[in-house]
């Protein structure tokens, strides 16, 4: 058993589907990271062991979101991770999804104060507008989650998991990162003591904020009450060359999850998202293989946290358009699985 939790982990290892059309999977699968001493039974009761990130499931139409939850069907894909918005389209397809046996786990954001001015997009550093986290408004969020809860209930919607807000620790999502930054992975000391990284820091709060109003309305729901809420899946981002190239800011998994849980986030969630995109290592470099561990084993899933892991996002950048066009990637996969067992 690994030192990483105060406790046993279990990986619930996913199949990889093979869904190509309609430009359904953008990433890869996910997998579910569990502790033997934190609700098992959530997870294992879901039989989330396959899944797969579908990009803006709720942008597609009625005709092509009824051929990719067919594809996922064929392909054995037991979960689905998406953002979906809670009209009669979108509710029509989370209960196809569950009649069909597709378990989803659903990426709501938060709500923000009006009049919130977005961070503008960089193209040069392809970095997307965003709206700062310190705006975020719980009471606005609250209600729209009570919307969405509420038609969920009223049609027999049972989530398998519900992930608030996504890669909130750094540049990309969240407007309280200026562009350019620094090109750094702030530490818990920088949320303290950097400007930036203090109001980063407000960011956070308001983020904890909001996840007491999803989970006050997710313990009164009728049938949702006992599904899981998984903090948003942060970025791997370590302070590497990448960063210092681009001049992109972020807090390191470590520090995020040591300040949140520092400010209650353990009574709020029950698991801790978490994404990680690792580069490929050539066969024999053992140098790489070991710098690669080092990093999954401090960066990824840090030790000393009491709640399970929910790896929802990770995968091997590719331009193959077929398996069998795909084998460098096929071996990394293989790869990264063996680790994940080796959580067991």
């Amino acid at each position: 058993m690994r030192r990483t939790m105060s406790g046993a982990r279990i990986v619930k290892l996913l199949q990889m589907p093979s869904v190509t059309s309609l430009r359904v999977i953008a990433r890869m699968a996910f997998v579910v990271v569990v502790s033997l001493v934190a609700r098992p039974d959530l997870v294992w009761a879901l039989g989330c062991n396959a899944g797969v990130n579908v990009n803006s499931f709720q942008n597609f139409s009625a005709a092509e979101q009824e051929a990719i939850v067919q594809q996922l069907v064929t392909s054995g894909a037991h979960c689905v991770r998406t953002s979906l918005r809670p009209d009669d389209k979108d509710i029509h397809l989370a209960k196809e999804l569950q009649d069909k046996g597709v378990g989803l786990v659903l990426v709501p954001g938060a709500e923000f104060l009006p009049g919130t001015q977005a961070r503008p997009a960089d193209a040069k550093r392809n970095m997307r507008s965003a709206l700062p986290l310190s705006a975020a408004d719980p009471e606005r969020s609250r209600v729209s989650y009570q919307s969405l809860f509420d038609k969920l209930d009223a049609n027999g919607i049972v989530l398998a998991g519900v992930e608030l807000g996504n890669e909130i620790n750094w540049t990309d999502f969240n407007g309280d990162f200026p562009i350019p930054g620094k090109g750094k992975a702030f530490t818990v000391e920088d949320l303290a003591r950097d400007p930036e990284a203090q109001q980063v820091a407000r960011g956070f709060l308001q983020y904890l904020k909001v996840l007491a109003a999803l989970k006050e309305v997710r313990d009164h729901s009728k049938l949702n009450r006992q599904t899981p809420i998984i903090s948003a899946g942060m970025a791997g981002v370590t302070g590497g060359a990448w960063q210092q190239k681009l001049g992109v800011d972020g807090v390191s998994i470590p520090a995020t999850y040591a300040f949140m849980r520092a400010h209650g986030l353990d009574k709020l969630v029950d698991g801790y998202g978490v994404h990680y995109y690792p580069p490929e290592v050539k066969p024999g470099d053992k140098a790489a293989a070991a710098q690669r561990l080092s990093v999954l084993n401090s960066d990824i899933f840090p030790p000393g946290n009491s709640k399970p892991y929910w790896l929802t996002e990770w995968g091997f950048s590719s331009i193959a358009t077929s398996s069998d066009q795909d084998q460098s990637r096929a071996g990394s996969v293989t790869e990264m699985r063996a680790y994940f067992h080796g959580l067991f």
